[in-house]
């Protein structure tokens, strides 16, 4: 089995800003401020878009070939990618570790992390809370100001990737088109929306809250695609995933030992090969290199992010 490339999932949020329309070329009136390129978990699940397996639901795949896609783990799914891009700031959430998500919602932890392709000057995220006092938040998120009140402001630029642990406050910013790369679980708790009316989740929220994460950004820059080859590693070895970000001036080979790689192409283009098959990744793309690759080869000037889930 080759890399496999994805049938899109678009979707419009209220506060969906335009730029993936542009780097996709979606014409129309409506904008679409998320694409989920690539997951297995249900109600988002992303089909495969040609070759031997065309049309099939990643879930079924790795249900009917899981050896082959996953490797040796027992997981259920992949590291899941999608492209964020908004106007307005994002509601204030949190999400579940693995033991309340198993238990309340039949669901896995949800981290995340996010590479960041463009921002405004002057753009920020949520990341943490700037207080340790969970009466004070409650308090605020009684009245939806806590993340005016309390959440911790990170300015980000283009090539800065940070990682956000379950539990952890946080908020996507106005003005910052990134993709993101999440672990396998969906569930997401709101305990603020900016006054927008929607549902929140502040029972749920307070019971999952972890006060002590502070996430700051790695500021990797923008590609050089003149500059010598490196890899960076984007999480540390207590984090649920592994995530490498490669900047490749020609060419990268890695055996994967028996585990498959999430590649999404953050700058530049490439062609994605391996003993049974190739795809070409443009800007914002990802692939799925199955387990039983054993190994694959990136051709062409890019950055590129592997993830997995960490075994």
């Amino acid at each position: 089995m080759g890399p496999l490339l994805f049938n899109t999932n678009y979707i419009a949020p209220i506060w969906s800003g335009d730029r993936i329309n542009k780097a996709r070329g979606l014409e129309g009136d409506t904008l679409y401020g998320e694409s989920f390129d690539l997951t297995a978990h249900r109600g988002m699940v992303t089909s495969v878009k040609g070759g031997e397996y065309d049309g099939t639901p990643l879930d079924e795949l790795i249900r009917t070939h899981h050896a082959e896609v996953i490797g040796d783990s027992d997981d259920d799914g992949v590291t899941q990618t999608l492209l964020l891009d908004s106007k307005e700031t994002v509601s204030v959430q949190v999400h579940p570790n693995e033991a309340y998500a198993q238990e309340h919602e039949d669901d896995h932890e949800k981290a995340e992390a996010w590479y960041v392709f463009e921002a405004d000057p002057g753009a920020t995220l949520i990341a943490g809370s700037i207080t340790d006092d969970v009466e004070a938040l409650r308090a605020a998120a009684a009245d939806d100001t806590i993340g005016d009140k309390y959440g911790r402001r990170v300015a980000v630029t283009e090539g800065d990737f940070i990682v956000v642990p379950s539990g952890t406050l946080h908020a996507y910013g106005a003005g910052i088109f990134a993709v993101e790369i999440g672990t396998l679980g969906f569930t997401t708790y709101r305990l603020c929306d900016w006054g927008r009316g929607r549902e929140l989740h502040v029972e749920k929220g307070f019971d999952v809250l972890d006060v002590r994460p502070q996430p700051e950004p790695l500021h990797l820059g923008a590609f050089d695609a003149a500059a010598p080859a490196k890899t960076v590693r984007g999480t540390a070895d207590d984090d649920l995933f592994v995530i490498d970000i490669h900047d490749i001036p020609e060419s990268f080979t890695e055996e994967m030992n028996g585990c498959y790689r999430v590649l999404t192409c953050v700058a530049g283009e490439c062609e994605v090969s391996s003993a049974e098959g190739s795809v070409h990744l443009g800007f914002t793309e990802s692939c799925l290199v199955p387990a039983s690759a054993g190994g694959y080869t990136v051709t062409g000037a890019c950055r590129i992010v592997s993830s997995r889930m960490r075994h």
